[in-house]
């Protein structure tokens, strides 16, 4: 299957359940197997500084003004799907990250 026969709505619903699929695999099979000092260095720096967020947000905002707003030449389903996916990603990420510091006090 080619990536410019998915749509949004597939993609919406795909790339999430993968980032619970991935926060389920490291919530209960890895992490419980780390030392205390093997998950500090996991997300190490990401919450000391604003700067990865902000590039991250920025970059999710243009995707999403790419994908439900730009009507140019460059705009191609393929293109917007890819765009979507990556901003969802993302986003996806981003809350992956959050949830296991607070969960696992890191």
């Amino acid at each position: 299957m080619r990536i410019d026969k998915l749509s949004l709505r597939q993609v919406g619903v795909a790339v999430p359940i993968l980032g619970l699929l991935n926060w389920a695999i490291l919530q209960f099979a890895i992490l419980p197997r780390m030392t205390e000092q093997e998950r500090r260095g996991l997300y190490s720096g990401w919450m000391s500084t604003s700067y990865p967020y902000l590039v991250s947000f920025a970059l999710i905002c243009a995707a999403v003004w790419f994908v439900f707003s730009y009507r140019g030449r460059y705009s191609t389903n393929g293109r917007k799907i890819a765009a979507f996916a990556v901003a969802m990603g993302a986003l996806c990420g981003m809350l992956m990250v959050l949830l296991i510091r607070m969960t696992w006090h890191i």
